[in-house]
């Protein structure tokens, strides 16, 4: 065997290799992307089936407050789209087919997908919850959350949460209030206070904070013609712990946004932790940051 040759020829595959990567990575980075995502999925799915931390359990038991140390992950979307976001806004757009397979994957390894009263019914001790809950949220009121989540939303049968901004409501982007109503009609869909605005609250009063959240809600309340729990969430996660209590006090609770995950032994209804989850995470990917 002629060994320099054969160097030779591996060390021409590599520079074809390298010139076809860089080629790729300045034409289109979204095919090297989906080669990595796809490799990353598959090495996901076989962790996740191979594990028995992934067993599906028994839905019909349940546990109160302080009977068993529960996980409660609520998981954060913003908007769903029909057209795949650039991989830099993967955190705030998310397609409805991949929003699908994430939701069939929750409920394919035993998840059930819980409210906020059903949470708060849970603190007081008056419900108990299965072992594996989420809770699923949407921030500031796209109109891609009324046009394709609600439908997936209604086929699967579960319940999400929405989170809108007073001065966006009807604005170019999102929703309206008749297609809120429509949705909270549904008896699926909650509609919260995202803020009168989208501001940094962190940089305000608390008592300005709580002025506008307080007619933020109202304003829901007057254009849903109903009673609306009272859930708020802190636009950009900016929050002070004056604003917290101050909250806590008008009765509001409160979610930020942290990327950890609840546990029942500490669950702190005015300060509730949201993960997030992005439009190139497999359902497999899903399942493990909040295992």
């Amino acid at each position: 065997m002629n060994w320099k040759k054969v160097v030779i020829r591996i060390g021409i595959l590599f520079v074809i290799a390298v010139v076809i990567f860089i080629l790729l990575y300045i034409f289109n980075r979204n095919v090297l992307y989906d080669i990595y995502d796809g490799l990353k999925y598959v090495k996901q799915g076989l962790e996740v089936k191979l594990s028995r931390e992934y067993k599906v359990v028994d839905k019909t038991k349940t546990y109160y407050k302080n009977e068993k140390n529960l996980r409660i992950p609520i998981i954060l979307y913003h908007e769903i789209t029909e057209e795949r976001p650039e991989r830099s806004l993967a955190y705030m757009r998310t397609t409805k087919e991949n929003f699908e397979k994430q939701i069939q994957g929750l409920l394919e390894y035993g998840y059930t997908v819980i409210s906020y009263n059903d949470l708060i019914a849970y603190d007081k001790g008056e419900k108990a919850l299965p072992e594996k809950v989420v809770l699923i949220d949407f921030d500031d009121g796209y109109v891609g959350n009324y046009l394709y989540a609600f439908e997936i939303v209604k086929k699967y049968n579960i319940p999400i949460n929405i989170y809108v901004v007073d001065d966006l409501v009807g604005t170019p982007g999102y929703f309206n209030w008749e297609q809120a109503k429509e949705m909270s009609n549904s008896g699926l869909v909650s509609i919260n206070s995202h803020g009168r605005t989208h501001i940094f609250y962190n940089k305000e009063t608390k008592e300005k904070l709580v002025e506008h959240i307080k007619y933020a809600h109202n304003n829901i309340e007057k254009n849903l013609g109903k009673k609306v729990t009272k859930v708020f969430t802190y636009p950009y996660g900016a929050y002070t712990d004056e604003e917290l209590e101050a909250l806590k006090q008008a009765g509001f609770v409160q979610n930020l946004t942290n990327d950890e995950i609840n546990e029942t032994n500490t669950l702190n209804l005015y300060g509730l932790s949201r993960i997030y989850v992005k439009n190139n995470y497999s359902k497999y990917k899903v399942l493990k940051i909040i295992k």
